[in-house]
């Protein structure tokens, strides 16, 4: 048995055990109860086939905390060689509304000098603000970000996807696991899979997501393969956050943090659990979100009512997305000293 410190953003929120964390169940039945799988050494045998590309997707990471541009790397080789014929650069840019974003770089897919998708975009950015979390993420899509409907136009999707592809090869380990896709086609009960809107994760020391959904249009769910390092996961449907919300609130005793204010609050939200889930949902309530993110009593409650997973190198997560009261909230959390490489995939059945 080994016990893991939960530190993020600067807050110390417990520490769990191995012997606590949830095992194997059954995948159909967590799937339609909106509950996460863990698929444990699923890509043990294959990882070995793509260090290669790991190594060099570690040294893009290592030029950005050393202050270098991400578009300077991409324009080099080996990057250069897998995007040429298939993108054309359309430069890069910096929002400097954003100050988590690091870049975005922005391509059209071509094929033989004509332009079959325009507007793709890979986005480089920190995890958060806090300025001992080193987390980056690679978001993957096209068009106006956190506009556009990015289920209504398939190619524009698809060929982001292949973007990522092209700038991280490790990409593979879960676009060509057979058995994985065998797995989803049965559960989803249709012929193929297809693996968007992508994101590629490093979560650092001190770092990670707090609660939240990945909840799309035409997306069944998220799929989270474990490349290097180690993580912990809270990971519950967002109708069973709720009652674990309401069943911590009512309580006797009250953390130490969570002031009059946020219990008077709080004691109404749970007396209204409707107007808890739509205050969930809004992201900015800055009450529930010191709750679920920030409160080391209620992190400790959750893992203790088996809402806990760690993740090792070769795992697997699958994480339900099919509505809003099955899909499934999760956080994140760095266990060790290691920055581990993480490939988040929506899943579109088709």
């Amino acid at each position: 048995m080994t016990d893991y410190p939960l530190t993020r953003r600067g807050f110390q929120l417990g520490k769990i055990s191995s012997a606590q964390i949830s095992l194997d169940s059954n995948l159909k039945q967590d799937w339609n109860e909106g509950r996460p799988y863990l698929f444990t050494n699923l890509l043990s045998s294959t990882l070995v086939n793509y260090q290669e590309a790991i190594a060099q997707s570690e040294s893009l990471v290592e030029s950005i905390y050393e202050g270098v541009e991400p578009h300077t790397v991409i324009e080099s080789p080996p990057y250069s060689s897998r995007l040429a014929n298939n993108f054309d650069s359309l430069g890069s840019t910096i929002n400097e509304g954003d100050d988590q974003e690091i870049e975005a770089i922005m391509f059209d897919a071509v094929d033989g000098g004509n332009v079959i998708a325009e507007d793709l975009w890979i986005k480089a950015s920190w995890l958060s603000f806090h300025e001992e979390d080193a987390s980056v993420r690679f978001r993957f899509s096209f068009g106006m970000d956190l506009v556009e409907d990015v289920a209504a136009d398939s190619n524009r999707q698809q060929y982001a996807a292949l973007l990522a592809d092209a700038i991280f090869p490790e990409s593979a380990i879960i676009t060509q696991h057979k058995s994985l896709r065998a797995s989803l086609c049965q559960l989803l009960d249709c012929s193929e899979v297809d693996y968007v809107e992508r994101i590629v994760y490093f979560n650092a020391p001190n770092g990670g997501a707090y609660l939240h959904h990945d909840l799309e249009r035409g997306h069944a769910g998220v799929v989270f393969a474990q490349l290097t390092g180690k993580t912990f996961w809270l990971a519950l449907p967002k109708h069973v956050l709720v009652k674990e919300i309401c069943d911590f609130v009512s309580r006797a005793a009250w953390p130490d943090s969570v002031n009059e204010d946020m219990q008077e609050q709080l004691l109404a939200l749970v007396s209204s659990p409707d107007q808890l889930a739509q205050e969930l949902d809004s992201f900015c309530n800055d009450t529930v979100i010191h709750l679920i993110n920030e409160t080391p009593d209620f992190v400790q409650f959750l893992v203790d009512r088996g809402h806990g997973f760690i993740l090792n190198t070769g795992d697997v997560l699958l994480l339900p997305q099919t509505d809003s009261h099955h899909c499934c909230w999760h956080s994140v959390f760095c266990l060790g000293e290691e920055v581990g490489q993480g490939l988040s995939f929506a899943i579109k059945p088709r």
